[in-house]
């Protein structure tokens, strides 16, 4: 088996019982599961002409936990996704395609901010990411690997901030959330002395929200 599965086992575990932590302390606390897609880049010093257009597509998943801090407005939240991302773009020589994809999966801490008497939400925080998958493309062909190769590509670990803007609403019973988020990385994943990478990322994310216990505030 791959040894990414075994990486992936682990932190399955780790999250599973941060959440059952959550769960058995917090009180009026809701859970929320969503998914979408991600477009992503990179602030690269290796290719100086990279463009708005030099994105890559991919894909998100995940759920929170939130409960009430101080009042019904302001509620802390708890959040564990994965997503696919990488990025894409063409050296300054006009010539090498770059093509990556790196899969991570995300813990980001965050409080959201609940407008009064409208369904609309914001929130900020910060993210840690954990990378399984870290794969460099030349064109459309996996790069050769040079045999031994000293060490990946990428870095295993990122973290940054992360600002969200989400919206509820009603599909008959069920409460459903619209959110928008944007992530700025801090942490340099480049494994390259000559040059410095980090992520950046925009989110579109689709999901349903369920009261779990205690009493739950809808804020509007």
């Amino acid at each position: 088996m791959r040894k990414d599965w075994f990486d992936i086992k682990g932190l399955i575990v780790i999250v599973l019982l941060l959440c059952n932590a959550m769960t058995v302390c917090a009180q009026g606390h809701s859970l929320e599961i969503k998914g979408g897609v991600i477009a992503t880049s990179t602030r690269n010093t290796g290719c100086k002409s990279k463009t708005v257009g030099d994105y890559k597509l991919g894909i998100t998943a995940g759920g929170s936990f939130s409960w009430n801090f101080m009042d019904e407005s302001l509620r802390a939240v708890a959040e564990c996704y994965y997503a696919l991302q990488g990025e894409r773009y063409t050296m300054d020589d006009n010539k090498t395609e770059v093509n990556t994809d790196l899969s991570y999966f995300k813990l980001a801490p965050n409080i959201r901010y609940y407008a009064p008497y409208v369904p609309v939400y914001c929130g900020m925080g910060f993210y840690t990411g954990f990378a399984t998958i870290r794969h460099v493309y030349s064109g459309d062909k996996p790069r050769q690997a040079r045999a031994p190769e000293p060490k990946p590509y990428y870095k295993g670990a990122d973290f940054g901030s992360r600002m969200a803007l989400g919206i509820s609403f009603d599909i008959s019973e069920i409460q459903c959330v619209a959110e928008l988020a944007y992530e700025y990385g801090f942490a340099n994943i480049s494994n390259r002395k000559e040059r410095k990478i980090r992520n950046q990322s925009l989110c579109f994310s689709l999901g349903v929200c369920f009261p779990v216990t205690g009493k739950h505030y809808r804020h509007f």
